[in-house]
Formats: structure tokens, C-alpha cells, sequence
């Protein structure tokens, strides 16, 4: 039965059940005044007012069947159109992490359960489309890292050779800068793409994420040197997180690495870390110039890059945010980009606390 039907025949039980009250209440009505005629006589029957009667029909004969028509009809009608939520509900909540998962189908045949089909469809070609591209990922890094290293080490030893002239070691040089830069573009390209496939290693412990925030402010500290940047750790609570201390590392240097080159000559930067909600947050807030609101929503798009006046003069590949949103998220954290009002911006990222071991 199609769902037009459906409505259909809901439609019309209502509209059955409410005549049905109106014909029972005018029958009661009417036999009433029959009985009165039949023992009064006419006198008796004429003595009922016609307007009266009319009301009396309509207030309880025509009431209750409006209101079983609202209410009843109501149901009815949610029950026809609560596949429709539940499908909208998947649409809502569908992303590359659950495309595995199918919409399950009513079974009955009609528009939306072919629809649940074509979603369903939809949703295996998108899975894989999106392991192709990621095992393409895995596959052409795995095959690029053994040229890349040969390449690395064949510049190397031109560069150490005797007989090679200043030119040709400022040639092999210039060479092996961009080698180790392809280098770290394949490497971070596979992390990313074993991050997507949940093929992430991390070896969670108690992680003592003040201290990892007191040795980035001062590692900061030097990275910022002769930039004229200054470097402040305003607040540094005391707080434990389960996690790879490797990771996390990564994931603070990757920030406090943007937070210096995508600032200003004797700029500033803030860091802080507070509990909040029962997580661990932490905060790096620079003088850097900030992206206009069609592009912040970008920010954590892989090779996105939002200060093209700069991108020549600062090094950098663009995945540096995505390998940190991926590891804040395989800890069950959230990372967000943010514009304060005095026209800072900032990266913040909250990982649920521990109790200190």
C-alpha cells in the first residue's frame, strides 16, 4: 500500500468514526422526541425547541466528533508520517564514519521504503568511494616512501662529495629541503588516512596534560625566538587525561606551530589550560590575522590554507589542523576554531579528564 493510500484510509476511518457520532447522537435525539410525541401527543413534540435541538446535536453530537477528528486524525497521522522522521533523522546523522550502516526498511513497499532503499544504495556506493580513496591514500604513500628515501640519500651523499662543486651542493641542498618536504606531506597523508580507517594505534595511559602544556610554552618559547612573539602560559590547572602521550605531544605542537607562523611581528601568544565540564581544556589563542566567516568552517579541511596572502612565505602543507582533529577526536575529544572579539583567534580542544593517578 503506498503512502498516499495510507493517509488515505486513516483519513477516512476518522471521518467514519466522527459521523458515526453525530448519526448516534441525532438518532438519540430524534427517538427522544418520537417517544415524547407518542405519549403527549403533538402538543408534547412541539414543546422542543428546533433551534435548540440543533444545539443540543452539534454541542453533543458535532464537539466530541471535531475533537476525535483532531485527536484521532492526529494519531493517525503520525504514525503515517513517522517513517519519515526516522529517515530524515538518518539523513541527519549519517557521515563518512557510518556509512556502513544501513536505514532499516518498513518492508511494506511504498514510496518511503523504496526511498530507505535508495538511501541505502547511496550510502554503500559513498563507503566505497570513501575506502577506495583512502586505501588509494595508504597505498600510493606505502609506494612513494622507498623513491623518497633512496632519492633522500643519493642528495646526501652529493652533497658530502668531494669532488662536487659549491653549485652543485646548493643545487643537491635545495633538492633535499623539498624531498624531506615531500616526505612529511606522505607521511602525514598516511596518518590520515589510517586515522580514517580507525587504524590509529594509541597506546593510552594517564597522561598528565599540564605538564605537556608547561613544556609547549617553553619549547614555544624558542620556536617564537627573534619574532619578536611573546609567549604566555596564563593558566595551567592541574589535570589528567587517558591518552597517547606521543599524540597529544603532536597534537600541542601542531597548534603552538600555527599559533607562530600565522601571526604578527611582536604579536602575542595565550595559552591555557582549565577543567570544564569534566574535561580537560585546553586553549592557544594569537595576534594572527583572522579568517573572514565564510572560510572558519574550512579550517580543518585537509590542504586548506586561509591566509593565501601568505602561504609562499609560510612553511607548511595544510594538514597540520586535520592530523590534530583527528587525533583529539580518536581520544573522544572536540576541537573547535574560534575569533574572539578583539579580534584574536584561537584553537581550543577538550578531551574528557581523568582522576590523578
Amino acid at each position: 500500500m503506498t503512502l498516499r493510500h495510507r493517509i488515505l484510509l486513516y483519513y477516512s476511518v476518522t471521518l467514519s468514526f466522527s459521523l458515526v457520532i453525530v448519526g448516534f447522537w441525532s438518532w438519540f435525539e430524534f427517538t427522544e422526541q418520537r417517544n415524547e410525541a407518542l405519549r403527549g401527543g403533538a402538543e408534547a413534540a412541539l414543546k422542543h425547541d428546533p433551534l435548540f435541538e440543533t444545539f443540543e446535536i452539534i454541542l453533543y453530537g458535532g464537539l466530541p466528533a471535531i475533537l476525535l477528528g483532531i485527536f484521532g486524525g492526529g494519531m493517525l497521522m503520525r504514525r503515517a508520517l513517522r517513517p519519515i522522521e526516522e529517515l530524515t533523522e538518518a539523513l541527519e546523522n549519517t557521515d563518512v564514519s557510518n556509512l556502513s550502516d544501513l536505514v532499516p526498511r518498513s518492508g511494506n513497499g511504498d514510496e518511503l521504503d523504496r526511498m530507505t532503499a535508495v538511501f541505502n544504495r547511496m550510502k554503500e556506493r559513498l563507503g566505497r568511494s570513501f575506502t577506495q580513496a583512502r586505501e588509494f591514500t595508504l597505498n600510493a604513500s606505502h609506494e612513494l616512501k622507498t623513491p623518497l628515501t633512496i632519492m633522500h640519500g643519493t642528495l646526501e651523499q652529493a652533497i658530502v662529495r668531494e669532488d662536487a662543486t659549491p653549485q652543485e651542493r646548493e643545487s643537491a641542498a635545495t633538492l633535499l629541503e623539498e624531498v624531506q618536504r615531500l616526505s612529511s606531506i606522505v607521511g602525514q597523508l598516511s596518518f590520515l588516512a589510517r586515522a580514517d580507517a580507525g587504524l590509529m594505534p594509541l597506546d593510552c595511559e594517564p597522561v598528565a596534560l599540564h605538564v605537556l602544556a608547561g613544556d609547549l610554552a617553553e619549547e614555544t618559547t624558542i620556536l617564537a625566538a627573534g619574532t619578536g612573539i611573546s609567549v604566555n602560559l596564563s593558566t595551567c590547572a592541574p589535570l589528567y587525561v587517558r591518552g597517547d602521550r606521543m599524540r597529544l605531544r603532536q597534537v600541542l605542537l601542531n597548534l603552538a606551530d600555527n599559533a607562530v607562523k600565522y601571526n604578527m611581528g611582536n604579536g602575542s601568544i595565550e595559552m591555557t589550560l582549565e577543567g570544564r565540564n569534566g574535561n580537560a581544556v585546553f586553549t592557544i589563542r594569537n595576534t594572527g590575522v583572522a579568517l573572514v566567516p565564510e572560510l572558519r568552517t574550512r579550517v580543518f579541511d585537509r590542504f586548506f590554507r586561509g591566509d593565501p596572502a601568505h602561504n609562499g612565505a609560510i612553511e607548511g602543507s595544510g594538514l597540520g589542523l586535520s592530523i590534530a582533529k583527528s587525533i583529539v577526536e580518536a581520544h573522544g575529544g572536540t576541537i573547535v576554531y574560534e575569533v574572539l572579539p578583539d579580534g584574536r583567534t584561537g584553537v581550543s580542544f577538550a578531551i574528557p579528564a581523568i582522576p590523578p593517578p
